[in-house]
């Protein structure tokens, strides 16, 4: 057996081998390692998803203005299954974005009225893309959007619209003043309760400062065909709005501005711009009017005219508020239509001021007395629209009725159109009486005469081709011609170097020759008619001499 003593004296002569420090050295730098790649990464965050479409663990990207800041990690459902929740790996640094505001949303290609984005994702695959919170707490579960969100540069004051009205816009809808784009459509919902449509948009600064409590908002569809009284009319806007609509607004014509809004303010919306000016009068006067004639043509928003001059609006045709009894049965048959007179739109034409409503109304029931009565004209005859016209009239009917089921009744006259059929409907009576039977017989007879008188046409036409067709006929144009011949040598032997014309032409000369000379005799003969008695020259008178 080996000597105990001895072993311990070998064991105490070990000593320290420098090769051991390779292990160690090699474990000091796992451990620096491991501190470095610790100490280097993010957070890891937790991102609440409908669906993981285009995302693969240890693939996929997380970027910020295009800078890899993070990568998935893992992708699982939700313990009720239905959602993806998607664990992304953050890089070292990045804990500043995890604020409340923070956005994610997945890139992939994608076609909107914004146009084509996402195509470099073809190649790469999709990635998540995400806007650095700046405000709020730092946390680590967000919520990864369907859509990218709108950009959020420069908000001013957020507004909610509603509408019962119209087509359904979709988020980012551009907002436009006057053709110009100051905002954006940030949320759309619906309100059961109120059965309507709303929109919460976004005005940009500064173009806040343009809303105020008087502004009103209407769609802008892009496209729009309005066949109306006043004609027809195609509306061709941008674009933008022609493929995703819009909203514009503006001050009412001859409105001011009014008071700024706070945020999430509500306004209406308007189906159009003609709706909305429409819908500026707060004040106005309901009248039920009980029309004999067809309403055909007539439609809601049509206008109330008062010579040519509109000052109202249609809003129900026909009216159904009114229960059926003796004015509106079928054996008297009345349609009721409620239209409304807006003063407003007349107080511009009153240049003593702007009257009361209750001054309108008594100063339209005097001149109901005085002879006003409402009647339906046409207002395009291309598409039949019509309008309520008012107007006085000359003997207008007896007013019998001046309310009905609480609202006013305004008196009507039969239109224009239908006096126009009566007219028609008496002369074809007349027409009816006229003995037809005799007109058509001397028509008859008068048919007859003509088809003589052609017949006579027609033998002297034979004849007359017949006098043509013979020889003697065809032969006078060449006897004619020569007799033209003989007729120009005639006048040939007249001219200057002719036969005739040239002793003509000197004896013509010798007379103008005779006649020169004899131009001092008949001179002297119309000075002295008794030339030819008497001398010229007289002769002295003989002197007697004297006696010696």
């Amino acid at each position: 057996m080996s000597d105990p003593n001895k072993q311990v004296e070998n064991m105490r002569q070990v000593r320290f081998n420098s090769i051991w420090l390779v292990p160690l050295i090699a474990l000091l730098v796992a451990g620096w390692m491991l501190y470095q790649n610790w100490s280097s990464q993010g957070p890891v965050i937790t991102l609440l998803a409908a669906n993981a479409d285009g995302l693969e663990i240890g693939k996929t990207k997380l970027k910020s203005r295009n800078v890899d800041v993070g990568r998935v990690i893992d992708i699982r459902l939700s313990e009720d299954y239905e959602n993806a929740i998607i664990k992304v790996r953050m890089n070292h640094g990045t804990e500043q974005m995890l604020r409340d505001d923070a956005r994610f949303w997945v890139v992939k290609p994608r076609i909107g009225k914004e146009g084509v984005s996402g195509l470099g994702t073809l190649l790469s695959g999709a990635y998540i893309d995400m806007t650095p919170g700046m405000k709020g707490r730092l946390q680590t579960d967000f919520t990864l959007l369907s859509q990218p969100p709108l950009s959020t540069e420069n908000e001013g004051v957020r507004l909610v619209l509603s509408s019962t009205e119209g087509s359904k816009l979709d988020v980012g809808a551009l907002v436009h003043f006057r053709g110009y784009e100051v905002g954006y459509v940030e949320k759309v919902g619906f309100d059961t309760e109120k059965g309507a449509i709303t929109y919460r948009v976004v005005i940009r600064s500064p173009y806040d400062a343009l809303v105020n409590s008087d502004v009103q908002f209407w769609m802008t569809p892009g496209l729009s065909f309005k066949s109306s009284a006043s004609g027809f009319e195609i509306r061709l806007d941008s674009l933008e709005t022609f493929f995703a609509g819009g909203i514009s607004f503006g001050l009412p014509p001859g409105r001011t501005a009014g008071q700024p809004v706070k945020d999430m303010a509500p306004f209406r919306l308007f189906s159009s711009r003609e709706s909305a000016a429409n819908n500026m009068f707060s004040e106005f006067i309901n009248y039920v009017f009980l029309f004999e004639s067809n309403i055909s043509g007539l439609t809601p928003g049509a206008a109330v005219e008062f010579r040519g001059v509109r000052i109202g609006t249609v809003l129900d045709v026909p009216f159904n508020g009114i229960p059926m009894d003796s004015l509106t049965s079928l054996d008297t048959p009345l349609i009721p239509v409620r239209a409304r007179i807006e003063p407003q739109r007349l107080n511009s034409l009153d240049t003593s001021g702007a009257m009361s409503l209750q001054k309108w109304n008594e100063l339209i029931e005097d001149r109901i007395n005085k002879g006003v009565r409402a009647s339906l004209k046409i207002g395009n005859y291309l598409n039949g629209a019509k309008v309520i016209n008012i107007d006085f009239m000359k003997n207008p009917p007896p007013v019998t009725i001046k309310e009905f089921a609480g609202y006013q009744i305004f008196p009507t006259a039969p239109d224009a159109l239908a006096n126009i059929e009566t007219k028609v409907g008496a002369i074809l009576d007349n027409v009816s009486q006229v003995p037809l039977n005799k007109t058509f017989e001397q028509l008859g007879q008068t048919m007859n005469e003509a088809n003589e008188t052609l017949r006579q046409l027609q033998e002297l036409s034979k004849s007359v081709k017949q006098l043509i067709d013979k020889s003697e006929t065809q032969q006078l144009p060449a006897d004619l011609a020569a007799t033209i011949n003989e007729l120009n040598l005639t006048l040939e032997t007249y001219q200057a170097n002719g036969q005739i014309g040239r002793p003509l032409k000197e004896n013509m000369v010798s007379l103008g020759r005779a006649l020169n000379e004899l131009q001092p005799l008949l001179r002297q003969l119309r000075e002295n008619p008794n030339t030819l008695i008497f001398d010229s020259k007289p002769r002295a008178d003989v002197e007697p001499k004297a006696a010696k």
